[in-house]
């Protein structure tokens, strides 16, 4: 756990946070975006088969109200939703299926999310145009922001991700999403390279492969104060 400003960020590890997780995610998902249909999640929760082999990361408000998630979603018997809607062309070697992740349902609440022109609209889809969510003048980033500040909420997300992911020694990140967030991830020093032909999946997606040691590489060269951003911590133990 940590924060940025009022901004709490946790691994959610109980059921009622989950339940709150999968509630945002009904109301983008569904209601919002109509991702997903109603009369299949008719409890009001948008969950699907891989959450239980899944990590959820959550973004509490100063009310402690979740009002952005992300899931790892780990190797099971069920494989991964990229493998089921895309064909992969892997990169290099492929490591063991215990160290490649893939990371999906990224949601934002409607009331922080970043404006379209940003880049980062707070889901897998940019399809409106919002506003909030940005970063405090007292964290490691503030220098590059003079005319526009990041999206503190998406930012504080992945860096979970990121520090669980080496925790845990997983080596490669699988994403499916439009070429829109592929850009702004790269914008932020998230490198993923294209590793298959776009599908329909939600609109039109893309699958992408992140390698670990070339992000690492990407962060350390091009976004140094990203990289402190992403590692801060990360050699205390959760």
């Amino acid at each position: 756990m940590f924060s940025i400003g009022k901004f709490n960020f946790v691994q959610a590890d109980s059921e009622d946070l989950k339940k709150a997780i999968y509630r945002l995610r009904y109301k983008v998902y569904v209601e919002e975006f109509g991702f997903e249909k109603a009369e299949d999640h008719p409890d009001g929760y948008e969950t699907d088969e891989y959450d239980p082999h899944s990590i959820h990361f959550a973004a509490l408000d100063e009310k402690q109200e979740v009002i952005g998630t992300v899931r790892m979603i780990f190797s099971s018997e069920k494989g991964f939703p990229i493998d089921h809607a895309a064909k992969i062309s892997f990169i290099g070697e492929m490591p063991i299926p215990d160290k490649i992740v893939e990371m999906s349902r990224l949601a934002v609440s409607k009331n922080f999310r970043r404006r379209l022109e940003d880049g980062f609209c707070g889901v897998e889809s940019c399809l409106t145009k919002s506003t909030g969510g940005t970063l405090p003048e007292n964290t490691p980033l503030a220098q590059e922001h003079e005319r526009r500040k990041r999206p503190v909420i998406i930012l504080g997300l992945y860096r979970l991700v990121y520090q669980k992911t080496k925790r845990m020694g997983i080596t490669h990140w699988y994403v499916l999403t439009e070429k829109v967030l592929w850009y702004a991830l790269k914008r932020f020093g998230l490198l993923f390279y294209q590793v298959g032909d776009p599908v329909n999946y939600h609109g039109k997606r893309i699958p992408y492969l992140g390698i670990l040691k070339d992000m690492d590489t990407y962060l350390m060269q091009e976004k140094p104060d990203l990289y402190k951003f992403y590692s801060m911590g990360l050699e205390k133990e959760s």
